[in-house]
This record gives C-alpha cells, sequence and structure tokens, in this order.
C-alpha cells in the first residue's frame, strides 16, 4: 500500500486579519492548552465533538456525556464527594479544638454535657480563650481568606 492510500492530508488556513484566527491559531499553537498532544489529535478531537454535537441537534442521540442520566450519575457523585469533604473537615476541627486544649464535651447517657476540661470554660459555659492569645489572630485570619 502507497503511502497516498493510507493517510488523506487538507490544510486549514488562518486568516491573520480576523482577530478570532489569530486567536484560534495561539490556542492551536499553545501545547500547554494541547495537553501534549498531535496538532493533527486536537484537529480530529474538535472534528468529533462537531460532528457528534451536530447529530445530535438531529434527533439522532446524544453522546454519552451529554445524557440526562449521565448528568444525574454525576450530581450524586458530586454529592458524595462533598459530603465526604465536609465530615473530613468536621473531624479535623474537632479533633484540632482537642490538640489545641479547647475541652471537648462528652454526653453522658442521661444527656447532661461534661466538660472534660473546665479549666478554661466561662461563668455561662463556653469555652475561654484566655489562655490561647494566638487563637484570636487564627480567627481572624481565617475570617478574612
Amino acid at each position: 500500500m502507497a503511502y497516498g492510500d493510507l493517510f488523506r492530508n487538507f490544510t486549514i488556513r488562518f486568516s491573520m486579519t480576523k482577530r478570532e484566527h489569530v486567536r484560534l491559531l495561539e490556542k492551536f499553537e499553545d501545547d500547554k492548552l494541547n495537553g501534549g498532544r498531535a496538532k493533527n489529535q486536537v484537529v480530529m478531537d474538535a472534528l468529533k465533538m462537531y460532528y457528534d454535537a451536530q447529530e445530535a441537534g438531529n434527533g439522532n442521540g446524544l453522546p454519552e456525556e451529554m445524557t440526562p442520566a449521565y448528568f444525574e450519575k454525576r450530581l450524586s457523585e458530586v454529592k458524595e464527594e462533598i459530603k465526604t469533604e465536609v465530615i473530613h473537615e468536621v473531624v479535623r476541627i474537632v479533633l484540632g479544638n482537642a490538640v489545641a486544649g479547647q475541652p471537648v464535651m462528652a454526653h453522658l447517657p442521661d444527656g447532661e454535657p461534661e466538660a472534660e476540661d473546665t479549666e478554661d470554660m466561662e461563668e455561662d459555659g463556653a469555652a475561654g480563650i484566655s489562655g490561647m492569645p494566638d487563637v484570636m489572630d487564627k480567627i481572624m485570619a481565617w475570617s478574612e481568606e
């Protein structure tokens, strides 16, 4: 088989007088945006996406990533990821307070809380921060972020 039988060439022309063409050419030549793929593969991917969208618009079916079932599945995955991250953050905060010397409230079977460390407790039962001068600085830094 000859080389011409295996491949077909075509030319893409970018007009340097059209801003959109210049912008696309710059992106096309930027290796960081192409993820190290060959320019030929970028063009093939773009053509595939274009024709898949055309077929989907004609009612010939949607690509799998555009179906409602896919979005529902992805949404539930994101919800689980967020739930896991929130749980980890709460555990980190609770353990961070325990390590920093903050009192950790334990609940007795009859429902009355018992403070494990009442040394820093105020009269109303709230934890005092008088023994930890850097706590307010950390709180202020956190609130500014």
